[in-house]
Protein backbone atom coordinates (compact mmCIF):
# COMPACT_ATOMS: atom_id res chain seq x y z
CA UNK A 1 0.00 0.00 0.00
CA UNK A 2 2.87 2.40 0.30
CA UNK A 3 3.89 1.93 -3.12
CA UNK A 4 0.90 2.75 -4.41
CA UNK A 5 0.62 6.28 -2.37
CA UNK A 6 4.60 7.24 -3.59
CA UNK A 7 3.44 6.54 -7.19
CA UNK A 8 0.86 8.52 -8.33
CA UNK A 9 -1.29 7.22 -11.50
CA UNK A 10 -1.64 9.48 -14.94
CA UNK A 11 -5.24 9.20 -14.88
CA UNK A 12 -5.62 11.98 -17.12
CA UNK A 13 -3.44 11.26 -19.93
CA UNK A 14 -5.13 7.75 -21.00
CA UNK A 15 -8.20 9.36 -21.31
CA UNK A 16 -6.75 11.53 -23.69
CA UNK A 17 -5.21 8.93 -25.63
CA UNK A 18 -7.85 6.78 -25.28
CA UNK A 19 -9.90 9.57 -26.71
CA UNK A 20 -7.92 10.16 -29.25
CA UNK A 21 -7.96 6.15 -30.04
CA UNK A 22 -11.74 6.50 -30.36
CA UNK A 23 -12.27 8.97 -33.08
CA UNK A 24 -9.38 6.79 -35.40
CA UNK A 25 -11.67 4.18 -35.04
CA UNK A 26 -14.65 5.99 -35.89
CA UNK A 27 -13.33 6.19 -39.11
CA UNK A 28 -12.04 2.67 -39.77
CA UNK A 29 -14.79 -0.09 -40.96
CA UNK A 30 -16.04 -2.48 -38.38
CA UNK A 31 -15.12 -5.48 -40.36
CA UNK A 32 -12.35 -5.61 -43.77
CA UNK A 33 -13.85 -8.60 -45.63
CA UNK A 34 -10.98 -10.39 -46.99
CA UNK A 35 -10.47 -12.72 -50.11
CA UNK A 36 -9.51 -16.42 -48.72
CA UNK A 37 -10.20 -18.93 -51.47
CA UNK A 38 -7.84 -19.76 -54.22
CA UNK A 39 -10.81 -19.57 -56.53
CA UNK A 40 -11.59 -15.80 -55.79
CA UNK A 41 -8.51 -14.84 -56.44
CA UNK A 42 -8.00 -16.54 -59.90
CA UNK A 43 -11.71 -15.55 -61.13
CA UNK A 44 -10.54 -12.08 -60.59
CA UNK A 45 -7.61 -12.41 -62.79
CA UNK A 46 -9.70 -14.04 -65.02
CA UNK A 47 -12.35 -11.90 -65.35
CA UNK A 48 -11.42 -8.80 -64.04
CA UNK A 49 -9.06 -5.44 -64.78
CA UNK A 50 -5.44 -5.38 -64.03
CA UNK A 51 -4.05 -1.60 -63.27
CA UNK A 52 0.51 -1.65 -62.34
CA UNK A 53 1.57 1.08 -60.39
CA UNK A 54 5.11 1.74 -59.33
CA UNK A 55 5.09 -0.93 -56.55
CA UNK A 56 2.00 -2.61 -56.74
CA UNK A 57 0.25 -4.78 -59.24
CA UNK A 58 -4.03 -4.26 -58.78
CA UNK A 59 -6.38 -7.18 -59.86
CA UNK A 60 -10.04 -5.96 -59.28
CA UNK A 61 -13.72 -7.44 -60.02
CA UNK A 62 -16.79 -4.97 -60.19
CA UNK A 63 -19.58 -6.42 -58.39
CA UNK A 64 -22.99 -5.94 -57.79
CA UNK A 65 -23.07 -6.20 -54.06
CA UNK A 66 -21.68 -3.01 -51.58
CA UNK A 67 -19.03 -4.60 -49.73
CA UNK A 68 -15.65 -4.63 -50.22
CA UNK A 69 -13.57 -7.37 -50.35
CA UNK A 70 -9.55 -7.67 -50.83
CA UNK A 71 -6.48 -10.29 -50.90
CA UNK A 72 -2.76 -9.47 -50.71
CA UNK A 73 -0.55 -12.38 -52.99
CA UNK A 74 2.78 -11.88 -51.50
CA UNK A 75 5.34 -14.21 -53.70
CA UNK A 76 8.36 -16.21 -52.13
CA UNK A 77 10.89 -14.15 -54.54
CA UNK A 78 10.12 -10.98 -51.70
CA UNK A 79 11.76 -13.05 -48.85
CA UNK A 80 11.43 -15.27 -46.18
CA UNK A 81 8.31 -15.96 -43.94
CA UNK A 82 9.32 -12.40 -41.67
CA UNK A 83 9.63 -10.45 -44.54
CA UNK A 84 6.49 -11.70 -46.18
CA UNK A 85 4.16 -11.01 -43.37
CA UNK A 86 5.76 -7.89 -42.54
CA UNK A 87 5.05 -6.49 -46.51
CA UNK A 88 1.38 -7.98 -45.29
CA UNK A 89 1.26 -6.27 -42.42
CA UNK A 90 2.49 -3.20 -44.40
CA UNK A 91 -0.23 -3.37 -47.22
CA UNK A 92 -3.21 -3.98 -44.26
CA UNK A 93 -2.36 -1.04 -42.59
CA UNK A 94 -2.21 1.09 -46.14
CA UNK A 95 -5.83 -0.58 -46.92
CA UNK A 96 -7.26 1.19 -43.89
CA UNK A 97 -5.79 3.86 -43.61
CA UNK A 98 -7.49 4.63 -47.24
CA UNK A 99 -10.56 2.77 -46.59
CA UNK A 100 -12.65 5.73 -47.51
CA UNK A 101 -10.86 5.64 -51.24
CA UNK A 102 -11.91 2.41 -52.29
CA UNK A 103 -14.54 2.79 -54.50
CA UNK A 104 -17.18 0.52 -53.77
CA UNK A 105 -19.13 -2.47 -55.18
CA UNK A 106 -14.86 -3.73 -56.27
CA UNK A 107 -13.24 -6.40 -55.44
CA UNK A 108 -9.42 -6.57 -55.31
CA UNK A 109 -6.35 -8.36 -55.27
CA UNK A 110 -2.63 -6.21 -54.75
CA UNK A 111 0.50 -7.65 -55.39
CA UNK A 112 3.32 -5.97 -54.69
CA UNK A 113 6.65 -5.61 -56.53
CA UNK A 114 10.05 -6.35 -55.58
CA UNK A 115 11.04 -2.44 -55.17
CA UNK A 116 8.60 -2.28 -52.17
CA UNK A 117 11.09 -3.64 -49.92
CA UNK A 118 13.56 -0.13 -50.12
CA UNK A 119 10.18 2.51 -50.25
CA UNK A 120 8.86 4.32 -47.78
CA UNK A 121 5.28 3.95 -46.14
CA UNK A 122 4.22 7.56 -47.83
CA UNK A 123 5.44 6.34 -51.48
CA UNK A 124 3.32 3.25 -51.13
CA UNK A 125 0.35 5.52 -50.03
CA UNK A 126 0.76 7.59 -52.83
CA UNK A 127 0.85 4.96 -55.23
CA UNK A 128 -1.79 2.65 -54.02
CA UNK A 129 -4.16 6.10 -54.13
CA UNK A 130 -3.50 6.98 -57.63
CA UNK A 131 -4.33 2.98 -58.79
CA UNK A 132 -7.79 3.71 -56.04
CA UNK A 133 -8.56 6.98 -58.15
CA UNK A 134 -8.16 5.06 -61.47
CA UNK A 135 -10.90 2.75 -60.56
CA UNK A 136 -13.40 5.85 -60.14
CA UNK A 137 -12.21 7.43 -63.26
Amino acid sequence: MVLDQECPHREGKKSSQEDDKKEERHFLPKKLYSLKKRSEFIFIRNSGASKQGNYFILNYYITDLEEIKFGLTVSKKMGNAVKRNYIKRVLRSLIKKNFNLIPKKVNFEIIPKKKIESVKFIELERDLNKLFMQLVS
